[in-house]
């Protein structure tokens, strides 16, 4: 009789167990024969955000951060380009003794193409992890984590510290 006991308590426990996970949006099938919920590895991931003026001259992002698989991008630069690409701006770059060196990135607000201003000293820049890089966007090593921003800003300006707005592009404004 005790084992019609014992097999009765592993049976309400199992039906209990089944139906908290049911409750949780798991079958008793995903978690296999344990009662594991099965635990993905998640992802290493890195983040980029690209800051220039709107069309008054106050920043705004032309990529609100983004974040994407370490898996999925080559190195730095290919990590740019794909969120460029996939914000839809237009850019130019080129290659130098220093390496990769963006040139340009036309303003999604006014059409404007921003490359280095003489008369204000804006650029540009690269910032990773919050800093100023002292290395081109090539010789960015991705590890989990890493973020990576573009401002458009005069050499050595810091990355804004208030919370800024996507730009209303040209689109939008009219």
């Amino acid at each position: 009789m005790g084992s019609h006991i014992a097999r009765a308590k592993q049976l309400l426990l199992t039906a209990i167990l089944g139906g908290s996970l049911a409750l949780a949006g798991c079958s008793a099938a995903d978690q296999g024969q344990s009662g594991q919920a099965s635990t993905d590895e998640p992802q290493e991931a890195v983040t980029i955000e690209v800051i220039g003026p709107d069309a008054n001259g106050d920043d705004s992002l032309y990529v609100v951060e983004s974040s994407y698989a370490l898996a999925d991008v080559e190195d730095a630069w290919d990590l740019s380009q794909k969120a460029f690409d996939d914000a839809g701006l237009t850019y130019s770059a080129s290659n130098s003794d220093y390496g990769v060196m963006l040139d340009s990135i036309t303003s999604p607000a006014d059409g404007t193409v921003l490359a280095f201003d003489e008369a204000s000293g804006d650029f540009w820049q690269l910032f990773v992890d919050g800093k100023a890089s002292e290395v081109g966007i090539d010789g960015v090593e991705l590890k989990d984590g890493t973020s990576i921003v573009w401002y458009y800003s005069a050499f050595k300006e810091a990355l804004p510290e208030t919370e800024l707005a996507p730009v209303e592009t040209m689109a939008e404004a009219a």
